[in-house]
């Protein structure tokens, strides 16, 4: 339902890894009157490394802390905290993948998925977490995307990258490349396809998306020259979806499908691999870049980039991409 112009929305941030420059673009970004008159925000965190991190960095903000959501009716405070477990502030200053980072990181996920699962918020952005953190506190996710998959309970999500005039969705995301042409069928091509042209209208306001899908292969396969993935799986998915009345070509290669885009061929690639998507939009768009997970019931978005531990603390992280995550995530709740 498309949400009252004149009311504010209410956004979630989760923290990301505590020892990472989410704490840091969080504070920044919403320091930006053009980031704070768009909506109300909550920031799913640790009190501590949050009034560490402001001391630190003298990025004063103003904001309540909570510890349940139901305390925001009750406040006229456009910004609040809903602290999280105690975390040792010491851990900060090692500005590495720790144990108990990961755990908090995935903590303020899971978090932020069931408030916006209940309705409590409109929206969710995430700052970015660290697969060797996660791993290192006992878990074994990959990335956001599959935790957003598993705690919103939804067969497929689609990842969706967005910056500057390319979109990009993927049909594998974070597997070794070896695993990827054994890892790719019909059916997963052709999901993607189809929740990206769902979305792409939901969202963003595209009646009829025109979407271009990668052969895996170099050339797309030249005819079978180069691998049969291109004949086996891509052609089939790709006709189906035509068939379905979706407004796709493809196999496209990928040498060039992005310079079509970039030009106003298509409205949105859709990626076989992750580097195969992720190096053209980040060399397009690295500083805007938004990460966006298609297909679950709420709308999430997140930075396109890491948790930087080499540049943490220092005050120097650019919040540009943490900026238009929050205004891409409110965008698209307007438009749905």
């Amino acid at each position: 339902m498309k949400k009252n112009k004149k009311s504010k929305l209410l956004i979630g941030i989760t923290m990301g890894d505590p020892c990472g420059i989410g704490p840091e673009i969080i504070l920044k970004s919403l320091k930006s009157p053009a980031v704070r008159k768009i909506a109300n925000y909550v920031i799913i965190g640790n009190k501590n490394v949050f009034e560490q991190a402001a001391r630190t960095l003298k990025i004063p903000l103003k904001y309540r802390i909570i510890s349940h959501i139901s305390e925001i009716k009750d406040s006229k405070q456009p910004i609040s905290l809903l602290s999280m477990d105690n975390f040792k502030s010491n851990l900060i200053k090692q500005k590495k993948a720790t144990a108990e980072g990961g755990e908090l990181s995935v903590q303020c996920v899971i978090r932020g998925i069931n408030l916006a699962m209940s309705g409590h918020i409109d929206a969710l952005v995430t700052a970015p977490i660290c697969k060797e953190a996660i791993h290192l506190g006992g878990y074994g996710y990959p990335g956001h995307t599959e935790m957003l998959q598993i705690f919103s309970g939804v067969e497929r999500v689609v990842m969706l990258m967005v910056g500057g005039k390319l979109r990009v969705a993927f049909v594998t995301t974070h597997i070794a490349l070896k695993d990827v042409p054994q890892s790719i069928t019909v059916k997963d091509v052709l999901g993607t396809i189809a929740i990206s042209d769902n979305n792409l209208k939901q969202y963003f306001g595209l009646k009829k998306p025109r979407i271009a899908v990668c052969g895996l292969n170099p050339h797309a396969g030249e005819e079978g020259i180069f691998g049969d993935e291109e004949r086996k799986v891509i052609i089939p998915a790709v006709e189906k979806a035509k068939k379905n009345g979706i407004q796709c070509d493809g196999p496209v290669s990928a040498d060039t499908v992005y310079y079509k885009a970039l030009k106003g061929v298509y409205d949105a690639v859709v990626a076989i691999y992750h580097d195969q998507g992720a190096i053209p939009l980040k060399l397009h768009a690295f500083e805007t870049g938004v990460n966006i997970t298609l297909g679950i019931p709420f709308v999430r978005t997140s930075p396109d980039h890491g948790t930087a531990y080499d540049i943490a603390g220092k005050g120097i992280a650019d919040p540009h991409s943490m900026m238009e995550a929050i205004k891409m995530a409110v965008r698209m709740v307007r438009c749905s």
